[in-house]
């Protein structure tokens, strides 16, 4: 009796091990699951540099932003993964656009801060002009050009950088001075022109192609009270006070006549 007692203990032990090890098998199954359904879901980069499930996460935590690798590569963007920005003048892959050494363009060019590709664009074009085509933080301001230390970046054209040729103002390099007059030929007009000797003033005050793009105010535009190399809206008392960079002496209302008396009757 005692050893029929003991067979069937073992029995129900033996039983119990095969349902906890089935649900172990079951518990690791679905892990496994999860885990494949995870990894599906997470968004990459394909052979191509184009985004799958919304592209990698970005450097903010930001999913689903469909930016191509190019895109990541060439434009500072926090939606982009932590280190993808590789800089303008270095090509993604074999086939993606940037900048030569001398800043023209490689099979189009680097990709624009608004995604697109192929445009053909400068970096000195890129460096004087406010345009979605180019890629992001590209733009200098209308005077920007080549920096004189030797590098593949451009820099504001202030004092003696655009005057004297040995500090990178040299034969083919428009800009605008410090007070706004055009050095050799002026900036790159946004049509892509090039030595149209224009002043920033006219820039300021005329919607011109052959200006750079944002350089236009307004008719009465005049340079900025404050000093610096910028032109704003003529208004207000701005305008009228010669201390606040108006200029011209402010107009005075004309003096009243004086009074005359009449004498009864006449003279």
């Amino acid at each position: 009796m005692r050893v029929k007692r003991f067979l069937a203990g073992l029995a129900a032990v033996f039983s119990l091990c095969l349902i906890l090890a089935g649900c172990s098998d079951s518990s690791d199954s679905s892990s496994a699951d999860s885990s494949t359904s995870v990894n599906a879901a997470a968004g990459s980069w394909d052979a191509d540099g184009q985004p799958v499930n919304g592209g990698p996460q970005g450097a903010d935590g930001s999913t689903g932003s469909n930016l191509t690798k190019d895109y990541c590569a060439h434009n500072q963007d926090p939606a982009c993964p932590t280190g993808s920005y590789l800089g303008v003048h270095v090509a993604a892959h074999a086939k993606s656009g940037s900048w030569d050494a001398n800043g023209n363009p490689v099979n189009g060019g680097p990709t624009g801060a608004d995604g697109s590709t192929g445009n053909g664009l400068t970096q000195e074009y890129c460096a004087r002009n406010e345009d979605p085509a180019c890629p992001k933080g590209s733009y200098v301001g209308p005077n920007a050009i080549k920096n004189p230390d030797g590098s593949h970046s451009y820099v504001k054209c202030e004092g003696t950088v655009c005057t004297n040729p040995n500090h990178g103002g040299g034969e083919g390099t428009g800009a605008w001075d410090a007070n706004g007059a055009a050095v050799n030929g002026g900036p790159t007009g946004a049509d892509g022109s090039t030595g149209n000797g224009l002043t920033q003033e006219y820039c300021a005050q005329n919607e011109d192609p052959a200006c750079p793009v944002g350089s236009y105010v307004g008719a009465n535009a005049i340079q900025s009270p404050d000093g610096a190399n910028r032109y704003v809206p003529c208004e207000g008392t701005i305008c009228t006070n010669p201390n606040e960079g108006g200029g011209g002496a402010p107009d005075t209302e004309d003096a009243p006549a004086p009074e005359t008396t009449e004498t009864e009757g006449g003279s």
